[in-house]
């Protein structure tokens, strides 16, 4: 089935990571086009304070809905919380991200590493599974992931992050496929470098200076982007658009991690002790 686009207007949708970055101006964009919101992430006071700058626009408040989705079953909760908020969802957009910088021998499978995996992986899924019922119910709706280029330039000491990404965007495809011939959306957000606090690049151990790269994008550049793709019924969205030559070209995305590798000081990542 062709999906067509929607009109956002009246629309009910869900942002986790809603607190800051890309999902605060996403935020801010469906609200400015009539749609009504609940917004999760882990600062209450933070999505408070959005909360009060979208009411002040002189629509409705959207419900808050503090979550730690690093701990297993919130995102279940979640689903269902954001459902007695909203009554439905429209959209469910699975923006929280979470990251790790480390080495594999050194980080294995501690807690934090787990926890990257718990946001980035299972609490997509779960979310998604919790609302899927009310959708194909009403037939109709839109299952946002928010992946990352870095699905596809596997730097050293990222492996978690990277991972994790490549495994929700494989997911995506996959469950793409399996709501074919049902009125239900699946889009792919794939950002490429973008001004937030969850930039990977910025926490490397460079033994000199970083790589130049290109200049990162403003997060309301990529929430635009967005709201575009769901108006227009994309499966989707990579922004900015140069991000898609590692996607497309494979072979370029692991030539780029070579290349800005040699630059990582892993040597020193593995001085510590091998737990």
């Amino acid at each position: 089935m062709r999906h067509r686009g929607i009109h956002l207007s009246g629309k009910k949708a869900v942002i986790t990571g809603a607190s800051s970055g890309i999902g605060r101006e996403l935020a801010l964009a469906l609200a400015q086009r009539g749609a009504t919101l609940a917004l999760a992430a882990r600062r209450k006071d933070l999505l408070d304070d959005l909360a009060d700058e979208i009411s002040g626009m002189g629509v409705p408040r959207p419900a808050v809905l503090p979550v730690d989705l690093a701990i297993p079953g919130s995102a279940a909760e979640l689903g269902r919380r954001a459902m007695d908020a909203l009554g439905t969802v429209d959209i469910v957009v699975n923006n929280a991200g979470a990251n790790l910088t480390g080495a594999q021998p050194l980080v294995a499978d501690s807690a934090a590493a787990r926890a990257v995996f718990e946001v980035n992986v299972w609490s997509p899924l779960a979310l998604t599974s919790a609302l899927l019922p009310a959708m194909r119910a009403a037939n109709s709706g839109v299952i946002v992931n928010v992946t990352s280029t870095v699905q596809a330039v596997p730097l050293p000491l990222l492996g978690y992050y990277s991972a994790s990404k490549a495994a929700l965007a494989q997911a995506t495809k996959s469950l793409r496929l399996e709501l074919t011939g049902t009125g239900i959306r699946v889009l792919e957000v794939v950002p490429g470098a973008t001004d937030t606090a969850l930039r990977d690049v910025d926490e490397l151990p460079w033994k000199s200076t970083p790589p130049p790269t290109l200049p990162p994008v403003a997060p309301a550049s990529t929430a635009t982007a967005i709201v575009r793709g769901l108006e227009r019924g994309a499966r989707r969205v990579v922004h900015p658009r140069y991000s898609l030559l590692p996607l497309e070209v494979p072979v370029l995305g692991r030539m780029l991690a070579t290349v800005g590798g040699r630059r990582v000081d892993t040597r020193g990542a593995l001085a510590g002790p091998i737990r």
